[in-house]
């Protein structure tokens, strides 16, 4: 019989197994499952990453920023060339938005639905199987980038029809011209969330992009018409969303007049304010509603 063999006292300490009761096997297991957690904050950086990552994105961006900047500008300096207005020019300004507001939204359905149209939904869900968070995600990043082009666009068209204003001219430093600013890039951000909702519910480029182009431009046109002779058709046209959006746009009420001011109108400017919102944040709750319960496909 062979006789027992010795323990071998060379063996490093490192060398021997280490069982899951070890504390440094615990906590190296804690780390790394903190690590690897979702968190509302990653899920909105990674929507970040592909946003920036997509040459859509790029594209839509400049396109913006341009639509918004020449109509803006152009439409100033043209006004301030004829004689008696020029008092008004500098509240053209944001006169632009009104047709940048058609391109935000297809970024912000882009942001949807282009990840139905190549599959990358899938990865996406797996990635972050919360789906609160992906429809959070995408919407709030849409709308920060919405808002920041809306500000930019702004202060670019301010910057180029300055010079052209003479003594009508009106530096940044009012606080009331000022709102131009932030209230083109808060309509812009509501306009993005509005037509993320949208991506979510269609799943569809086409149908978001139709369905949009539709509630901002199409429908005024046969309203207009109607309301020659009905006057529900004018109440149901300054509800629409690219309508109220100027609201937003003019926060004091600079170039535009709401019943505060004019009894003829419909809606005064809170009321104008409040419904804009509910254009963004509606579509988004139904979205939610329809996003957590259906499949991906």
């Amino acid at each position: 019989m062979n006789a027992p063999t010795a323990p071998r006292t060379d063996q490093h300490p490192q060398e021997t197994p280490m069982t899951t009761d070890s504390p440094f096997a615990w906590s190296t297991a804690r780390r790394r499952t903190i690590a690897g957690r979702q968190t509302p904050w990653r899920a909105v950086r990674a929507e970040w990453i592909k946003l920036r990552s997509l040459r859509s994105t790029w594209v839509t961006s400049l396109a913006t920023v341009a639509i918004t900047v020449a109509f803006g500008a152009g439409m100033t300096i043209a006004l301030a060339s004829f004689d008696g207005g020029s008092a008004e020019a500098p509240h053209m300004i944001a006169a632009g938005s009104i047709f940048g507001q058609l391109v935000v939204a297809v970024l912000g359905a882009l942001i949807v639905t282009g990840e139905y149209s190549s599959g990358q939904i899938r990865s996406t869900l797996a990635a972050t199987p919360k789906r609160t968070r992906v429809l959070l995600g995408k919407s709030l990043v849409g709308a920060a980038w919405a808002f920041l082009l809306g500000a930019a666009s702004i202060l670019i068209a301010w910057g180029i029809s300055f010079p052209f204003l003479g003594e009508h001219a009106i530096g940044l430093t009012d606080p009331e011209y000022l709102g131009y600013v932030w209230g083109t890039a808060l309509s812009y951000a509501g306009i993005s969330l509005m037509s993320s909702a949208l991506g979510f519910l269609l799943r569809s480029t086409a149908g978001a992009v139709t369905a949009i182009a539709v509630l901002l431009f199409v429908l005024t046109i046969p309203l207009s018409v109607a309301a020659v002779k009905w006057d529900w058709a004018t109440k149901i046209a300054q509800v629409l969303p690219g309508n109220v959006a100027s609201a937003v746009a003019d926060p004091f009420s600079l170039a535009h007049t709401w019943a505060d001011a004019d009894p003829a109108q419909f809606l005064t400017h809170a009321q104008a304010v409040w419904i804009f919102a509910a254009w963004a944040i509606i579509p988004l709750v139904v979205a939610w509603a329809v996003f957590s319960r259906r499949d991906a496909a």
